[in-house]
């Protein structure tokens, strides 16, 4: 687990991709954000974030994203807002082999990517 702590507050920014799991995020998912944010010195505060999901069902993964949004809130993680990426109805928008083939959902994930680094850059100087 320091190992993953240590990465996490290394790194300039975190990209969660979720599934929705019962209306909300994956019981693993949870249980390691928990695991890493424990004292002291936990490293998602002022952490840049994005999300985005992929889910079977129509609406995509808005309840999962939504859950992990007040999970960091606790943890002073700081969300790009726009754009959101839910990727609905996701057996039809990959490949076999597990490509993404949907252009506008590779296109929300690249705008998702540079708003990223914009978000980023512009928390380290602060």
């Amino acid at each position: 687990m320091q190992a993953l702590r240590e990465k996490i507050a290394a790194a300039d920014g975190l990209v969660f991709a979720t599934p929705e799991y019962n209306f909300s995020v994956s019981g693993v998912l949870k249980n390691v954000i928990d695991w890493a944010s424990r004292p002291p010195d936990q490293p998602f505060n002022d952490k840049a974030v994005a999300i985005m999901g992929a889910s079977g069902g129509v609406l995509g993964t808005p309840r999962a994203q939504y859950h992990l949004r007040q999970i960091g809130i606790f943890l002073n993680m700081r969300f790009v807002n726009k754009p959101e990426v839910f990727v609905g109805s996701a057996a039809s928008k990959f490949d076999a082999a597990g490509n993404l083939t949907d252009e506008t959902a590779k296109g929300l994930i690249k705008q998702l990517m540079a708003e990223l680094v914009t978000w980023s850059n512009r928390l380290k100087k602060t």
